[in-house]
């Protein structure tokens, strides 16, 4: 039996998402319209959708002025998704946060702070999607955040779908390119022993040595947290932990026909790695 949580989702910060669409739209992604979050988020995404019920979300800060800043010593604490994105675009494009599904916020939130990590009272929001045929309708998500001042350029959090019959399309989960899914995470970390227990310390996924560094399970799917030289390896234009801060490098996706991997300059700063399905 697998352990650990499924993987929900992972957002790719970039600067200017119409062009970063494009990008995606070119090596075989289908896109959802773009959509804008609350002010207090001051963001904006289009997403890739999978079959296999997990997505990648392209996000944009295109208001910063705007937005609700982390308030991390707060009484009480909170946690901003958009401050997170803007101080992580302000050094980079890329992954910038790994989420996980769960069906309670809430309840996680509480799990955070029993386990002794630093968390926040969940953020709920709601969001205008435009579905395949044009129609409206209103989305929402409560978010549990967790943080590691060991990684402060990767944001973690449990995100709750609360319209998951308005927000999961067929028509938006069918790819030129074949995919099907995230399989997995890769993060860069150049001490992967302490950053694979925080992983691991979410929701109990079982750690596992591999080749270059370790395995954190999460239900079917897995987060590697490998060392730079591993990282590079596998992407010489990936983004490096070498400087000290760990960094969600690339993703492995499933897809029905592998193909080389999609260095992270040809994907907006984090690498596709495609295997079979």
């Amino acid at each position: 039996m697998s352990s650990g949580r499924a993987l929900d989702h992972i957002v790719l910060a970039v600067r200017d998402l119409d062009r970063a669409a494009g990008v995606w739209q070119e090596l075989g992604f289908t896109l959802t319209p773009r959509a804008m979050h609350e002010d207090r988020m001051g963001t904006s995404n289009r997403l890739a959708q999978f079959s296999g019920r997990n997505f990648v979300e392209l996000l944009e800060v295109d208001r910063p002025d705007r937005l609700q800043p982390h308030a991390l010593g707060g009484q009480p604490r909170f946690y901003s998704f958009g401050d997170h994105n803007r101080r992580f675009l302000s050094r980079r494009e890329g992954l910038s946060m790994l989420v996980f599904a769960t069906d309670d916020a809430a309840a996680d939130a509480a799990r955070f702070a029993a386990a002794g990590l630093d968390t926040a009272p969940p953020f709920t929001f709601e969001r205008q999607a435009t579905l395949p045929d044009g129609t409206r309708v209103t989305v929402s998500f409560s978010l549990a955040f967790a943080w590691s001042p060991d990684m402060p350029d990767i944001g973690f959090f449990a995100c709750e779908n609360r319209a998951p019959h308005a927000f999961w399309k067929p028509d938006y989960q069918r790819h030129a390119n074949g995919a099907g899914g995230i399989a997995a995470v890769y993060l860069c970390s150049s001490e992967p022993e302490r950053d694979a227990e925080f992983v691991s310390r979410l929701f109990g996924g079982e750690v596992t040595a591999i080749a270059g560094g370790l395995r954190v399970a999460c239900g079917p799917h897995a987060v590697f947290v490998l060392t730079p030289d591993a990282i590079a390896a596998r992407d010489p234009s990936a983004p490096s932990a070498s400087a000290g801060t760990p960094l969600l490098a690339g993703m492995r996706l499933a897809t029905v026909a592998p193909r080389p991997l999609t260095p992270a300059t040809a994907a907006c700063g984090a690498f596709i790695e495609w295997a079979a399905s």
